[in-house]
């Protein structure tokens, strides 16, 4: 078991050279048991490994400052059931989105029974024999479930006070409640892409056509009570990489999104999930507004090719010549030996004509 004697909240000058965080880290991570493992051996100090000044300094504490606006809370009720009360559901989740990434739902239809059942479960998990949990503290990823204290591999400069609780949603040989929960996240989730596609100006099932609804992995979260909670942190300031996250809270609450440069607390409602945009979603988002202005360029360029050619405005356009677009992202990492080499060869472009954007590094040419 990992125990600390430390003395202050920084390692001493004279004790840098002596300390090595690896070591600790390893030792701390080859027990198995991660942090619930040190609350249950009775520390009254956290290791040094947990602290990290430049995340806590200045760390706004969640329930200390009330702020003057708060994240959207949208209830769906009889969304199925009025087109009205839809049409305004699907305008509050593009506001929501726009203005914070975030928002609140309730009346999802996802029982609260089930919802209390997933937290439950959890917990007693984290909370089980300390020999019955290392069997499955893990971070292969061929596995369906895993225990751990961080997701990667290799040593983390700080490590978080939480457990992470890693369920893939094929998983069936875990527990129904947590086979339950994930058919109803599903279907939530399916009627989200929905609403985030109707309200991108887009047909229904356009995000879940792309392939956006093809896997869900499940995270659960687990923080035991910390000795010295104003020096480290549960998780750390992040966004999460894929579509959007719906999240569970517990009625304990430590939630916080940032908005216009400040940290706004997301109070508990019993019933409710936070729907956290993801950075997919987000570069959808930013791909969908380029593709629609660079639209309005094209049709503008076919009526003025028209033109030059002495033809109707419409002449081109009326002969279907926009009626697609394709959309390709070159990237171009760095070369070793680019004398050698070429990212693009010559070539014409096989359609009407292109709009490239160039970035600001340059190497175009064109053959005059």
């Amino acid at each position: 078991m990992v125990s600390s004697s430390r003395s202050s909240d920084k390692i001493p000058a004279e004790k840098v050279s002596d300390y090595d965080r690896e070591s600790e880290v390893k030792s701390f991570d080859d027990t198995k048991l991660g942090v619930k493992g040190l609350v249950d051996a009775g520390i009254t100090k956290i290791p040094w490994m947990f602290i990290e000044e430049q995340q806590t300094t200045g760390m706004i504490i969640w329930g200390s400052t009330e702020s003057p606006e708060s994240v959207p809370v949208i209830d769906f009720k009889d969304m199925d059931k009025d087109a009205a009360v839809r049409t305004d559901i699907i305008k509050k989740v593009g506001e929501a989105c726009e203005k914070w990434g975030f928002f609140q739902v309730v009346n999802h239809g996802i029982p609260e029974s089930v919802l209390n059942g997933i937290i439950d479960g959890i917990r007693i998990f984290h909370e089980q024999d300390a020999e019955t949990k290392k069997e499955w503290y893990s971070r292969d990823p061929q596995k369906k479930v895993i225990n751990h204290a961080w997701p990667t591999g290799g040593i983390p400069w700080v490590v978080r006070w939480l457990q992470i609780l890693l369920i893939l949603s094929n998983c069936r040989h875990y527990a129904d409640i947590v086979m339950e929960y994930s058919e109803q996240v599903v279907k939530l989730g399916l009627t989200l892409f929905q609403l985030l596609s109707e309200a991108l100006g887009l047909h229904p099932n356009h995000l879940k056509d792309m392939g956006c609804v093809e896997s869900i992995l499940i995270l659960g979260h687990y923080y035991p009570p910390c000795p010295e909670p104003q020096l480290t942190l549960g998780t750390s300031s992040h966004t999460d990489p894929d579509f959007f996250t719906i999240l569970l809270q517990d009625q304990i609450g430590g939630l916080q999104v940032l908005h216009e440069d400040q940290w706004v607390d997301v109070p508990p409602i019993p019933g409710a999930l936070v729907i956290n945009m993801g950075d997919l979603l987000q570069l959808e988002d930013i791909v969908m507004e380029y593709s629609e202005q660079v639209v309005k360029l094209g049709l503008t360029l076919f009526e003025l090719l028209s033109e030059a050619q002495g033809l109707h405005p419409n002449h081109l356009k009326d002969m279907e010549c926009a009626e697609s677009i394709l959309f390709l992202g070159r990237y171009y990492p760095p070369c070793p030996e680019p004398e050698l080499t070429l990212g693009s060869s010559s070539h014409a472009d096989p359609d009407f004509f292109s709009i490239l954007l160039q970035d600001q590094m340059g190497g175009l040419q064109v053959l005059h």
